[in-house]
């Protein structure tokens, strides 16, 4: 091959790895700050993913009581540098059962991830739905994450998994979330959860 065709593939090849590199990122950004998040009517139980700048507990247990789920399960990392978020988390799950207005108990209960990550909150929380027979979840996280939720609640349970976030969102700012969250969906992919 000579010389000018040589340089010819070479420009052609970067110039395909450069686009699937823009389309992946593209991608990325658009799970990341345009989340598809779905509220359905009935599940088993509801999942809170560890987070403290926001309103996922407030609005996961309005949720329940709204007639979603009976069952609200809360990761409660283990305690960090943020003991007043450790302290918090635990008040709100001692504070069960709570009785909705239409008389059914709904059970709030913590549990520790396997790790302190959203694939050890995701493994952890899908053990105890297979063990107790959910078929079906509602995840709620802050909008940045939902995307990344949920391809790692689709790899690790079998049952319909529904992804939302909260009505006030946290004050994370975009470039931030677009950041973090792009690397961690990439993850979802090089490294599966389940």
């Amino acid at each position: 091959m000579r010389p000018r065709s040589r340089r010819r593939v070479a420009h052609i090849a970067t110039l395909l790895v450069l686009g699937i590199v823009a389309v992946a990122g593209l991608t990325a950004a658009r799970a990341v700050l345009f989340p598809q998040v779905n509220l359905p009517d009935r599940v088993d139980a509801i999942v809170v993913v560890a987070g403290a700048a926001d309103d996922r507990y407030v609005y996961a247990r309005h949720l329940a009581e709204t007639g979603v789920a009976d069952q609200i399960l809360v990761s409660r990392p283990s305690p960090g540098g943020d003991d007043s978020y450790s302290i918090a988390i635990d008040a709100y799950c001692e504070n069960s059962p709570v009785i909705a207005r239409d008389g059914r108990r709904i059970k709030i209960e913590c549990f520790e991830p396997d790790v302190g990550t959203t694939e050890g909150e995701t493994t952890a929380a899908t053990r105890i739905a297979r063990e107790r027979g959910y078929k079906s979840l509602l995840v709620v996280t802050y909008w940045g994450h939902v995307s990344r939720v949920r391809i790692y609640f689709e790899q690790c349970f079998d049952g319909p998994v529904y992804v939302t976030d909260t009505p006030r969102p946290t004050q994370i700012s975009r470039r931030y979330a677009l950041l973090h969250e792009t690397g961690g969906y990439f993850k979802t992919f090089l490294k599966p959860a389940c």
